[in-house]
């Protein structure tokens, strides 16, 4: 089931019923949540992946830039449910950018885990998922490889 994908057939049937609510819910809160909870993980596991790399211009504007990304894209998702609410398109705008948002900072997320070895304490086929990503941060953090101290 999982390494023919046919569980995203379920997943794309099963819309939650806060989709279809013309108003906020605590559901859209809890999806702020956690997109906020993995912008903190994608941080944490960038900022050791940085502190583990031989590549040292890395700059406390990097982590301001970060904060400034992340909060605009809280504010694009909060917009969101008025162009929802504009559009009438119940809660589908909102489910399509803060979902879109989470996983591409989860994806990134991933990709730091694999690029820092910690792959072993978590299911291969995420990293299978992945694949490019780790391929690029090992190659952001670690141009000479990852044994290379240069």
């Amino acid at each position: 089931m999982v390494n023919d994908h046919s569980f995203l057939v379920g997943v794309s049937v099963a819309i939650p019923t806060w989709v279809l609510s013309d108003t906020p819910t605590i559901d859209h809160a809890v999806m702020i949540g956690i997109l906020i909870l993995v912008f903190v993980l994608d941080w944490l596991t960038g900022t050791t992946l940085a502190r583990q790399s031989p590549v040292k211009n890395r700059t406390s504007h990097a982590g301001i830039d970060a904060l400034m990304r992340d909060f605009i894209i809280v504010v694009i998702c909060a917009c969101s449910i008025f162009l929802d609410f504009v559009f009438e398109t119940e809660s589908f705008i909102f489910a399509f950018f803060t979902g879109a948002f989470i996983w591409q900072n989860f994806y990134s997320f991933l990709g730091n885990i694999a690029a820092l070895g910690w792959s072993k304490y978590f299911p291969m086929w995420l990293f299978n998922l992945v694949q490019d990503e780790m391929v690029a941060k090992l190659h952001k953090y670690f141009p000479h490889g990852k044994g290379d101290k240069k």
